[in-house]
């Protein structure tokens, strides 16, 4: 067992980025065969991620939760899950070339740092599950909403240079790449006030003074960012390019809370 995890392990990443090509070659083309396979590969990625995950969680007895490598193959296993749910109902994947690409990135950075220590017994806590898969839920939305309000950035800077290209005749209108990356940030909002209110129940009788914690701080600072651009939206009518503006930034606070994990006094675990 432990040797097919650590083969899967190294496949991941490569087969990511095959996806990865497959869809900037039908963005780029529009190539049927490019189409049809990057519609395989993602099915079988899919199928050996989730045998990954599986093993992981049968070998080391707790949900690939407990740490910021294992969060991260379990966040790009969620987006590319979610992404191809999204080009099933929508038959639409000129957007695959940029989500895919975030789900190679992380399982890229799980593969490198991922440990294959033993986890403490705390970690089989119902809380600390509550809290990671909320957790995950959270970030993928996250990571969902960063793509589309990238994208968005893309194509209005396109369209304020007048240039009615490849982009153009791409991507969805501004107000759909816009409802789709602030829609997903009121998801990943949701989900992330649940994270931190089970984090903090289950911390409070395992890690006393986890409030001080930098990845506990830089998680609070994350929730209020992304708080502060649905405000700004919905209560001062921010156009949809200001709000994406604060909300990349907490996107960007985010991610640097996944390194400041390493600082931490409960999320370092093996």
């Amino acid at each position: 067992m432990d040797a097919t995890i650590k083969l899967l392990n190294t496949m991941l990443p490569m087969l990511y980025a095959l996806a990865v090509v497959a869809y900037a070659v039908d963005f780029f083309r529009e190539d049927p065969f490019a189409a049809r396979a990057a519609r395989v590969l993602m099915e079988t990625i899919l199928g050996l991620h989730a045998l990954f995950i599986g093993l992981r969680t049968a070998l080391y007895e707790h949900v690939p939760l407990a740490s910021t490598a294992e969060v991260m193959t379990t966040v790009a296993f969620a987006l590319a899950l979610v992404y191809l749910f999204v080009e099933w109902r929508s038959k639409v994947r000129k957007t695959g070339m940029f989500l895919i690409s975030f789900s190679f990135l992380f399982q890229t950075f799980s593969s490198a740092f991922i440990s294959t220590g033993s986890f403490p017994s705390v970690l089989r806590s119902p809380l600390f599950a509550l809290h990671t898969v909320t957790a995950v839920l959270g970030y993928t939305a996250f990571a969902a909403s960063a793509v589309y309000g990238l994208l968005f950035l893309l194509l209005y800077h396109e369209l304020k240079k007048s240039r009615f290209g490849l982009v153009y005749e791409r991507l969805p209108p501004l107000e759909v790449l816009a409802r789709m990356s602030l829609g997903a940030v009121a998801f990943g909002l949701v989900f992330l006030t649940a994270t931190v209110i089970f984090g903090a129940l289950w911390a409070a009788s395992e890690f006393p003074g986890f409030a001080k914690d930098p990845k506990f701080l830089l998680t609070v600072a994350v929730w209020t960012v992304y708080l502060v651009a649905l405000l700004l939206h919905h209560g001062l009518h921010w156009t949809g390019r200001r709000t994406i503006a604060v909300s990349l930034v907490g996107f960007a606070l985010l991610v640097f809370s996944f390194l400041a994990a390493r600082l931490s006094a409960f999320h370092v675990f093996a």
